[in-house]
């Protein structure tokens, strides 16, 4: 699997409900230095990318800055094994 294949996929909890759309992916090598998943950033409102300003550690120009504070607004983390991505059952 890709993760161009998982950013833009509806995500749900384990009960089944509704978390929002997959935004980003948050990777970590694994004992052997390959990439796996660890969780997912999704947003129940507009997309909330931009141009990684959406990190707490970037820093720019005040006006991107906020604009970026509020269209990430709606963003949330997950633990991978948290979610379940892909269309409802």
């Amino acid at each position: 699997m890709r993760s161009g294949d998982l950013i833009d996929q509806p995500a749900y909890d384990r009960a089944g409900g509704y978390v929002g759309r997959v935004v980003d992916l948050v990777v970590e090598p694994d004992a052997d230095g390959l990439p796996i998943v660890v969780a997912v950033m999704v947003t129940r409102g507009w997309h909330g990318r931009l141009l990684g300003y959406e990190r707490p550690e970037a820093h720019g120009p005040w006006l991107i800055e906020r604009l970026a504070r509020l269209i990430r607004r709606g963003n949330r983390t997950l633990d991978w094994s948290d979610v379940r991505i892909g269309p409802r059952d």
